[in-house]
Order: structure tokens, then C-alpha cells, then sequence
């Protein structure tokens, strides 16, 4: 049997194999290998193809070892997201509330006394209107869109206003003539499709309740210590 074995090591050698590599196939120590062939004289080809081997990242149990690290790490990631998920939980209208402060306390428009507030996330998009609806009382009819898009992206405005319009649930008839950014990107995105520009969100007729907003982001600012 060990006679076999050592035969198909020599053999696996004159083709070319590591010899870690034909101890893993042959279940063997490397050493015993390494006995075995150690009169064996390699060609200049098998002696690059070794070297290419040694150097590729993917090759032999290099390979097993990098998807294991590679596995481990997405169970981790998605461990933490769901702890992650479960600490925040169900959020009460008072958390709500705060969040959506704290929101417009970062993204929100400050200047020119007009309620406002830009982004290109779904989700938070969708976040701040409902923010909007259930805590602040403004009504849907109220709210106006204007859709951010690079001038290159002009000819796709129909199709991204539909995009947001699906996403939020508000009419088009709600949304404002578009800007366009003149400037050319100079970095190629993969996927241009699925770029939708950035929304502007404003409210109509909205003083009051943008200064009430102001308040609420003092008292936020009051409560860093």
C-alpha cells in the first residue's frame, strides 16, 4: 500500500505538483513526500508552473482557506446586522418623532425659511415623509418633489421621476420642474441604470412648522452634555 502510494507521489512529481499539493491529494505528511521525491529533477516548465502555483492565491488548500476566512466573515457581518436589528426594535411614535428630528437636524435645509430636506436613499427618503404625515400632520397633497439629476441622465428624467413616484406614493403632478448638475462625471459607474439622482422633498405654505423644527433640534442640541 505504502509502496502504491509513493509511486503515485513520484508520479504526481514528474507532472508538476507541489509537494504540499500531493501530500494533500494522497492524504500524506509532506515530509514523506518529500523522501520519496527527492531525486526527482523538475523540467524549466514545471518549474514555472510551480512558482506560478506558489504565488496564486487560489491554488491548493490556499483556496479552502480563503473561502473559510471568506464565509466566516459574512456570518459575522450578518451576525452583527441582526443584532443590530434586533437592539433598535420596534420603534413608539416618541422614537419616531426624535429620529426624524435627528434627520433633519442632518440632512435637512436650514436657510431661506423653507421646509426641506434632500436625499437619494429610498429609505430614508421614505422615512422623512412619513416623519412628515404622522408626526409633524402635514398632509400628502402638501408635499412637493424636484428631482436632482446629472445633465448626462437628462434624457432618463421621465423614467426616474416615475421611479420616485412609485417609490413614495406621491403623484407626479406633485413634483417641480427638475435641476440638472452641468458638470460631467468622470468616473464610470456599473451600473447607470440605476442611478436616480437625488430627491428634494419641500412642503407648501410650511413656516410654522419649520420653525416648531428648529425648536426640536435646539432641544436636541440642549441634551448633548
Amino acid at each position: 500500500m505504502k509502496l502504491l502510494i509513493s509511486k503515485r507521489a513520484i508520479k504526481l512529481r514528474k507532472k508538476g505538483y507541489g509537494i504540499k499539493t500531493i501530500a494533500n491529494i494522497l492524504q500524506v505528511s509532506s515530509s514523506s513526500v518529500g523522501r520519496w521525491c527527492k531525486g526527482i529533477v523538475l523540467t524549466p516548465e514545471q518549474i514555472i508552473e510551480l512558482d506560478r502555483r506558489y504565488r496564486d492565491p487560489y491554488y491548493g488548500r490556499r483556496f479552502d482557506h480563503i473561502r473559510k476566512v471568506k464565509k466566516q466573515k459574512i456570518e459575522n457581518i450578518n451576525k452583527l446586522k441582526n443584532k443590530g436589528i434586533q437592539d433598535i426594535g420596534d420603534l413608539t411614535k416618541r422614537e419616531r418623532f426624535i429620529a426624524g428630528v435627528a434627520l433633519y437636524w442632518a440632512e435637512g435645509f436650514k436657510k431661506d425659511n423653507r421646509l426641506g430636506f434632500a436625499n437619494s436613499d429610498p429609505k430614508m427618503i421614505n422615512f422623512f415623509i412619513q416623519w412628515l404625515i404622522r408626526n409633524c400632520r402635514v398632509q400628502k397633497k402638501d408635499i412637493r418633489f424636484r428631482v436632482g439629476l446629472n445633465i448626462g441622465h437628462k434624457f432618463r428624467i421621465s423614467e426616474v421621476e416615475k421611479y420616485w413616484s412609485k417609490i413614495t406614493g406621491i403623484t407626479r403632478n406633485q413634483f417641480q420642474k427638475p435641476y440638472f448638475q452641468k458638470f460631467s462625471w468622470k468616473k464610470e459607474f456599473p451600473k447607470p441604470d440605476e442611478y436616480y439622482g437625488v430627491l428634494r422633498i419641500r412642503v407648501n405654505k410650511q413656516l410654522q412648522l419649520f420653525r416648531k423644527i428648529h425648536g426640536w433640534i435646539e432641544g436636541l442640541k440642549i441634551n448633548i452634555k
